[in-house]
């Protein structure tokens, strides 16, 4: 470093010193005597010693001796000097440095913003609610010795400040939600982030990181909030139930207390949680147990049955669940469970097609996958319940069986009600599909008709729901991997819970209160076993059954007539482009030819197996369709269809030229996955 520079800096250096502490003091001076005011003792800073402020009065800053501030422009001096140097020397070294030193900045500061937050808008309010309950505190006490309230335990960086959206008043948020721009933004974000989702899925689902993640989940559930307890304080059962209940009030999930009265506090912790899996077959003598009107939804903390009660105060039930949390089987679970209880019907409306086609075929279960049909279903179902209110009417005590309106993927069948609606509407009609004005009578007077709605959503909004007064109408809420607005808009009570990532892990709200429950599981064939009860399905079952389906998908052994020879064939496997149909093990019969193959010592000759010819692929849409039994518009719609609700072409799709092409089997096995309800209408005339 030059001579020059040194000098300057130690020029400068003298200047700030000199005289800094009595201009600083004339200064103060003036000021106070401007003021008229007398002058007082400095509140020295809490990292200053005492020895420094003792005897004085008069600014904090002329507190700190003239070496301690020799020494700090000194620091500061050769600080800068150091990063010039650095700057001249190892520029890209020092820029990365630079680089890395604010993301670490921005990152600590982060955090200090939410530590902050969460101190100044959870742990101060507690500590100032507890004071009022326990008089003993003495004044002057911080917090920071009388309660400890984890961070993680209120939800996140969402928990700990006020969003965008809450900050705006109601009327614009429901506004916003009733948009159509919003709720076409919800599908494309869903559309475009399902396979990010699903790498993080798979991610998540690797050994290592499954196994950091428990831990990491059974560490936050360990977590405790602790409550000092003044030594003098007399606490009876009424000031011990006021403490459980302002941490019942304050922070979310359910809590256990456990007073200690020797060490003067009281431990809050979680009862034992759900467990990680509930099997259908684990559960049916509960379930077997249950009155006819009552499903068993899963098990909460310690094993407690959660149940749904369809007569009472749940006679409409709203799901709104992320991807991956469990729609499909809840729903399968209570439909199986209802009709084994006696429901005469189940109108479901599916505009995924697949999500619930293992029941397809079930006397009790009608699906409908067209628009056209679920309008007329949905209203339907609403003249049933009208016509029963008429046969009340004449007979009060007359009895009715249970029906029930299942509408799964509400988000989507609301915008294609909205679109289709647009198209079809002439000016003087109104904006809002009447389909939701028929889901409107079936929520308001459905109960006393034994007429009930199950609804699924990805999120239920008030545009997906036909408006706000509809979406308050389901008296139980499930919700599972849900955002905070999604808790927001359907429950709106604080504190609000961390959603789970746990499969099958979803918060029941019945009423006021709110439940952790793992829900049951059933799989496809289970459901349809169970549903059936030894029945036989009505027509030809389309469904596959999921060992079929993994039995297919599994290469064939080549059979030698050598005992116990056997070689794998060349299996393709069944991916996009190709189909098992190029193999022998699809179905092809096989020839054996003799050929002078000579095996061991003894020359005993193998006849090999040899594929008859491959199968011809069916080219264009044309021969599809024929060989489907279609008409070709019928199967061209129905292929749209599928392409669009799953964001890919018929599984086993390739070109032969400029045309689309397929396997025989690949389109067999894509028309028998299609419900039968959808099927009635692309079928040929």
């Amino acid at each position: 470093m030059p001579v020059w520079m040194l000098l300057v800096g130690g020029l400068v250096l003298v200047v700030l010193v000199k005289g800094g502490a009595g201009r600083s003091e004339r200064r103060l001076a003036k000021a106070i005597a401007h003021r008229q005011m007398p002058m007082q003792a400095a509140d020295a800073p809490a990292w200053m010693p005492g020895v420094w402020a003792k005897g004085h009065k008069r600014h904090w800053l002329s507190l700190v001796p003239r070496w301690a501030k020799v020494l700090g422009l000194a620091l500061i001096a050769a600080l800068a000097g150091g990063v010039w140097w650095l700057w001249a020397n190892y520029q890209g070294l020092f820029t990365a440095a630079v680089a890395v030193a604010l993301v670490a900045a921005v990152w600590l500061w982060r955090r200090g913003r939410l530590a902050r937050r969460h101190r100044e808008m959870v742990v101060k309010p507690f500590f100032a609610a507890l004071r009022k309950i326990m008089g003993d505190i003495p004044d002057g006490a911080s917090h920071r010795d009388w309660v400890s309230i984890p961070q993680h335990l209120m939800g996140g960086d969402e928990a700990s400040g006020r969003t965008l959206r809450d900050r705006l008043p109601a009327a614009v948020v429901k506004r916003i939600d009733e948009s159509a721009w919003v709720a076409r933004l919800s599908l494309t974000s869903a559309k475009v982030l399902r396979r990010p989702v699903a790498w993080l899925d798979w991610v998540r689902a690797l050994k290592l990181v499954a196994w950091w993640l428990e831990r990491r989940a059974a560490a936050e559930a360990d977590a405790a909030v602790t409550v000092k307890i003044p030594p003098e304080a007399e606490l009876g059962d009424g000031e011990q139930a006021r403490v459980t209940n302002l941490v019942g009030r304050r922070i979310p999930g359910e809590w256990k207390a456990s007073w200690d009265h020797q060490n003067f506090q009281v431990t809050f912790k979680h009862p034992p949680r759900p467990p990680a899996k509930v099997l259908f077959s684990e559960v049916q003598d509960i379930i077997e147990s249950l009155p006819d009107s009552q499903v068993l939804l899963g098990l909460g903390s310690e094993n407690q049955k959660i149940v749904l009660d369809f007569e009472d105060e749940t006679p409409h039930v709203g799901l709104s669940v992320g991807t991956g949390g469990g729609k499909s089987s809840t729903l399968r679970n209570i439909i199986v469970q209802q009709i084994r209880k006696g429901a005469e019907k189940f109108i479901v409306i599916d505009p995924k097609l697949i999500s619930l086609d293992c029941l397809d075929g079930i006397p009790e279960v009608e699906i409908y996958t067209e628009i056209a049909e679920q309008w007329a279903a949905i209203a339907g179902f609403a003249l049933e319940m009208e016509r029963r209110y008429q046969i009340k009417k004449a007979d009060k005590s007359a009895t009715f069986p249970r029906w029930f309106l299942v509408m799964e993927e509400q988000n989507d069948f609301a915008e294609e009600s909205y679109q289709t609606w647009m198209d079809v509407k002439d000016k003087k009609d109104p904006a809002r599909p009447p389909v939701f004005g028929q889901l409107a009578k079936s929520l308001f007077k459905g109960r006393q008709a034994n007429m009930n709605i199950i609804s699924v959503y990805q999120r239920l909004t008030a545009r997906a729901a036909g408006g706000t007064e509809l979406r308050d109408q389901y008296g139980a809420k499930i919700l599972a991997r849900f955002s905070p607005q999604a808790w927001n808009s359907l429950v709106a009570t604080t504190p609000r819970p961390k959603s789970s990532r746990h499969n099958g892990r979803a918060i029941v709200v019945i009423g006021g209160s709110e439940r952790v429950c793992q829900l049951v599981f059933v799989d496809e064939d289970e459901a349809r076993k169970y549903a059936l009860n030894g029945r036989s399905p009505v027509g030809p079952a389309p469904y596959v059954p999921i060992a079929q389906r993994e039995a297919e998908a599994l290469p064939e052994p080549v059979s030698m007539v050598k005992a116990e020879v056997s070689i794998p064939s060349d299996q393709l496997g069944s991916v996009h482009g190709l189909s098992m149909d190029k193999t022998d093990s699809n179905g092809a019969n096989s020839s054996t030819t003799e050929s002078d193959v000579h095996g061991g010592s003894e020359g005993v000759v193998i006849p090999l197996v040899q594929p008859r010819e491959e199968p011809e692929p069916i080219v264009g849409n044309d021969a599809a369709a024929a060989f489907l039994e279609m008409e070709k518009d019928a199967f061209v719609k129905a292929r749209s269809r599928y392409k669009k609700r799953e964001g890919d072409d018929i599984p086993g799709t390739f070109q032969v030229g400029n045309y689309p092409a397929w396997w025989p089997k690949d389109l067999k096995r894509w028309q028998a996955n299609l419900p039968r309800t959808g099927v009635k209408e692309v079928a040929s005339k």
